[in-house]
Order: C-alpha cells, then sequence, then structure tokens
C-alpha cells in the first residue's frame, strides 16, 4: 500500500572527530505496480510528465527506456542469480519544483506471500550525479531486522575513505522503517546514518502537504549535504578527492 513515511534522519561521526546533526524527513514509499496512476487524481502532481511535483522515470535506477520494477528484478537476477515475483516498493523523494535528488532510494522487494526477499539501495553521489546499486539478499533472514556486511565499492562523500566495511540493517517495512548503517574502518566504528520513519496515510491532501511545504524535501536534502560538508571542513577532517 502507498504511504508517506515521516520521521528522523540522524547522521553521527566518532573519528576523527565527533560531528552529529539531524532533520526531520518526509519520504513516498510506492508500490511500482501503480505508480504510473496513483497522481492521476491529483493537478499538482504528474507521472513522468512535469508539474509541481512529479515522478520521473529517469529519476531512478536502470535504463530509462525500461519499466523501473523491470530494472530492479534483472538487477537481483544478475546479482543473485534468481527471478523475482512479487510486489516491488520504492522509498524516496520525488521531483519537487523540478529538482530530484536522492542520496539513496531503497526498493523493498516481497514475494507473491508478502515476505520481504530483497532489498535493493540504490545510492547516487554529488556533485558527480554517479550511482550504484547494493543488493541484499534477505531470504535467509527469518528475523525481522535483517542485517548486512559487506565491503564498501562506491565513492559517496569525499570525508570517507574508500577502506570501509559496511554493515547494514534494516526492519521490514510496517508502521515503521527503520534503517540503520554503520561504517567501520580499520576495526573501528567511524559513523553511523540512521532513519526512524512512521507510516502516514498518502492522500491528495497529504501529498500537496509535501509538495507547498518549506523548504521542498529534495531542496533541503541538498542544502544539507553542502552544508554539513563545509562544517567537517571548517573542523578539519581528512580530505579524500574521488578515487
Amino acid at each position: 500500500m502507498n504511504a508517506i513515511y515521516e520521521g528522523s534522519l540522524k547522521h553521527s561521526r566518532s573519528k576523527p572527530k565527533k560531528h552529529t546533526f539531524e532533520y526531520r524527513i518526509r519520504l513516498l514509499y510506492l508500490d511500482l505496480d501503480n505508480i504510473d496512476t496513483m497522481f492521476s487524481d491529483n493537478f499538482f502532481w504528474s507521472y513522468n510528465k512535469f508539474n509541481f511535483g512529479c515522478f520521473l522515470r529517469s529519476d531512478y535506477f536502470g535504463n530509462k527506456k525500461t519499466n523501473l520494477k523491470k530494472s530492479i528484478q534483472d538487477e537481483i537476477r544478475k546479482e543473485l542469480n534468481f527471478n523475482h515475483h512479487g510486489k516491488v516498493y520504492l522509498l524516496t523523494s520525488p521531483r519537487y519544483f523540478g529538482y530530484c535528488f536522492n542520496p539513496v532510494s531503497f526498493y523493498y522487494c516481497f514475494n507473491t506471500k508478502n515476505k520481504l526477499e530483497v532489498i535493493v539501495s540504490h545510492i547516487t553521489n554529488t556533485p558527480w550525479n554517479e550511482n550504484h546499486a547494493y543488493v541484499h539478499d534477505c531470504r535467509n533472514i527469518k528475523t525481522p531486522s535483517k542485517t548486512f556486511e559487506f565491503r564498501k565499492n562506491f565513492h559517496v562523500s569525499p570525508f570517507m575513505p574508500m577502506d570501509i566495511q559496511y554493515r547494514w540493517s534494516f526492519k521490514e517495512p510496517g508502521d515503521k522503517i527503520e534503517v540503520s548503517m554503520n561504517n567501520i574502518h580499520e576495526k573501528e566504528f567511524i559513523f553511523n546514518a540512521s532513519m526512524q520513519l512512521q507510516k502516514k496515510p498518502l492522500t491528495k491532501q497529504s501529498l500537496n502537504f509535501l509538495l507547498f511545504r518549506f523548504p521542498p524535501e529534495t531542496f533541503k536534502t541538498i542544502l544539507s549535504i553542502y552544508w554539513q560538508a563545509l562544517c567537517l571542513k571548517i573542523k578539519g577532517i581528512t580530505f579524500f578527492p574521488h578515487p
């Protein structure tokens, strides 16, 4: 079921110097099977057409001429060598007033019995506008919390080295969505990014509230990224150029 998830995003760095911040965020949780019709009765929103608020296929993963759900399922097949059948839900910020940037969008992929099988984390960096997908296999994890450990292989922040071990944990979407992303460097915890989100109904009125609140979500995201980068620079955190 389509929804809005609202809550907090927190970053906490412990090394080489402490740096913490927290923001309120609001994300859409969208069923990719009906994404093309969900905005049809709202004057201010559109699918694949510019509007005050819109969802453009070109903003998201894979071949822009290919159906988004199929692109995700193709990536699952490539990485995990199995065919996914079932629902795919996308947690993301759409395009507001012509601008869209998502540091990460999450695809929650359920089987036909509504069991979570795979999570795809689609990462985008700035200012290089590169992107990369990490595919997390949930099929053999029976607990509600899904934890994965893997090596970083995509450059995101110039204030974080590449030789990082990730430890990411996800709670299955329900009344809440929880995500926790730890960075481990030389066997020491150095950084955590986490989201704690509460489910809200997605209606015409709630969508329009997202659109006309200030600042719009994606503008707030990109401004926050560069503001926090300036704060890290002022604190003298080591700068790592794009590898």
